[in-house]
C-alpha cells in the first residue's frame, strides 16, 4: 500500500465487464464536456483512477482540471456516451465520439444526452471543452 495514503483507504477491486464503455467527464461548474475516454471497468472505478492520478500530481490537462475541481471540493461527473461490444473496436468508437463531440457546433447546445445503460441518467451538456480533442482531428 502507498504509505502516503491512509491505512483505511482500500482501492476498489478493478472489475472488468464484458463490454467497453466510451465515457465522458462533465464539469459540474458549467456542465461542459471536458474529456472522452474508454474503459472496460465499471465507470466509478475509472473515475476513481482519474482522481487518484490527479491527486498524485500527474500533469496531463485532464489531471490539472480535476485538481482544480478538487480544490473547490467538487468532482467531475462520469457518464456513458456509448456502449461498445467486446468484439468491436473500442479504439474506433472512442475516436468517433471525440471527433463528433469536438466538431459539434455551439448552436446545437445545450444538448440532453440520453441514458445509455440501466444505471445511467440523462445528462445536460452546455459546453464542449475537450482536453483530448486535439489528438483526433
Amino acid at each position: 500500500m502507498n504509505q502516503g495514503l491512509s491505512k483505511s483507504y482500500v482501492r476498489p477491486k478493478q472489475v472488468r465487464v464484458g463490454r467497453y464503455l466510451i465515457y465522458g467527464l462533465l464539469d459540474p461548474r458549467d456542465n461542459s464536456l471536458r474529456y472522452i475516454g474508454k474503459t472496460h471497468k465499471r465507470r466509478e472505478f475509472r473515475l476513481a483512477e482519474h482522481i487518484e492520478d490527479a491527486a498524485m500530481g500527474r500533469s496531463r490537462l485532464l489531471h490539472v482540471w480535476i485538481r482544480e475541481l478538487i480544490e473547490q471540493e467538487l468532482l467531475p461527473e462520469i457518464f456513458v456516451l456509448r456502449r461498445v461490444p467486446a468484439c468491436d473496436s473500442w479504439e474506433e468508437a472512442e475516436r468517433e465520439e471525440i471527433r463528433k463531440w469536438g466538431a459539434l457546433p455551439a448552436n446545437r447546445l445545450p444538448l440532453v444526452h440520453p441514458p445509455q445503460t440501466p444505471k445511467s441518467r440523462e445528462v445536460r451538456i452546455h459546453l464542449i471543452k475537450l482536453t483530448n480533442v486535439q489528438n483526433f482531428r
